[in-house]
């Protein structure tokens, strides 16, 4: 197991040992990991996807950051949810992503921030020492490109820095592992996808953890996945007692809008 993967189980701490507050490796018997669902999210947050969100993530004690990427019009790899810019702008601007260019992109207002590339967003996340899950968006036109775009980026991938590279699609997610096959990957799991396969999917895709939708992360599941050696991840967490349930059942990490109501509910 390379140091990166150990960085995305929890720690081995003896029963009772306090856990660390904060920054990547705040590890311990009942503390998951916490990922900050597109940074942070919620009324008087930053814009999701956004350095400025990111950084409030680490203000608030996640230990990594959660981000979803896609292509836009000029090839370059971007951190966007959605496929137009409709939502994030609230109605201002309803172009589509992938048909404009960084130059373009990067100009629009999301409440005084901006679409940030992923190779920024790495650099962040490097110079905090946060780990980063990597959502390889499908609902794009072009897969191949986003894949090949992410590949590209993480070929001269740092073991030292945690990176995981997640994607509701098994295609694209084998995909990526023929291209990068040295960083780890994670199957997306929602209620209505794969859910019953999901114990099968993972390995056959070589996948070091599955990300579950909170909604199906039920004890049955999770033991069968700790029991076939998943990092088992959740999403989305936001809930105090949801989260202290699921760090009993032993998961590795809860994806969240809220980390410092998480980990002050894990402290």
């Amino acid at each position: 197991m390379t140091w990166a993967e150990q960085r995305f189980r929890r720690s081995a701490r003896a029963p009772g040992q306090a856990a660390p507050r904060g920054g990547a490796g705040a590890l311990g018997p009942r503390a998951p990991l916490l990922f900050g669902h597109r940074g942070v999210r919620g009324e008087g947050a930053p814009a999701e996807n956004t350095l400025a969100a990111f950084e409030e993530a680490a203000a608030q004690g996640a230990d990594g950051i959660e981000l979803d990427v896609r292509v836009c019009g000029s090839g370059e790899l971007v951190a966007l949810h959605d496929p137009d810019l409709e939502r994030v702008t609230h109605g201002a601007d309803a172009r589509v992503a992938a048909a404009l260019r960084w130059d373009e992109l990067r100009q629009v207002d999301l409440d005084g921030g901006r679409v940030p590339l992923v190779s920024e967003v790495l650099a962040f996340a490097r110079g905090r020492r946060l780990a980063v899950n990597i959502e390889m968006k499908r609902d794009v036109p072009d897969r191949a490109a986003v894949v090949l775009a992410t590949a590209r980026l993480l070929r001269a991938w740092d073991p030292r820095h945690a990176v995981l590279v997640s994607s509701f699609d098994p295609v694209m997610l084998a995909s990526f592992g023929v291209m990068a096959p040295a960083v780890p990957r994670a199957l997306l799991v929602h209620r209505s996808r794969y859910h019953d396969t999901a114990v099968r999917l993972a390995p056959a895709l070589g996948a070091l953890a599955a990300h579950i939708e909170r909604t199906i992360a039920s004890p049955e599941r999770i033991a069968l996945l700790k029991r076939q050696g998943r990092v088992i991840n959740v999403w989305t967490v936001n809930d105090p007692r949801e989260a202290r349930d699921l760090a009993a059942l032993g998961v590795d990490g809860l994806i969240t809008d809220v980390p410092r109501r998480l980990r002050d509910a894990l402290a």
